[in-house]
């Protein structure tokens, strides 16, 4: 079996002659050329930047089910949410609220409200 070292070592060879003769090029190309691509690599990445920005991310595991009022059952519900928060990546507190508010349905008094 190949160790790890031996991989390591070839990717990193790799790697640094992919960067030489990049630069290699770049060093040899007009200013002209090199702002039109300069300009190029800016609006690729505003474009790569747009795409995942507006595309919602996909949930990992399933949403929670609601919580119905029960005070018995409201700290299970609570880890279930904290769990799901965790599995899917949000960490923003003003989603994460606007979620469990959304969740909260029924007992004596709406909760949510």
């Amino acid at each position: 079996m190949i160790s790890l070292a031996i991989i390591m070592a070839f990717l990193t060879t790799i790697i640094s002659l992919f960067f030489n003769s990049i630069s290699e090029a770049w060093t040899s190309l007009k200013a002209e050329t090199k702002e039109v691509y300069a300009m190029n690599v800016q609006t690729f990445i505003e474009e790569v930047r747009k795409d995942f920005a507006d595309k919602p991310a996909k949930r990992r595991t399933k949403e929670p089910d609601d919580f119905e009022g029960n005070p018995d059952k409201v700290r299970a519900w609570c880890r279930r949410m904290t769990l799901f928060f965790q599995s899917n990546n949000i960490s923003k507190e003003w989603e994460r609220i606007e979620m469990a508010l959304g969740k909260i349905k029924g007992g004596k008094d709406n909760w949510a409200q």
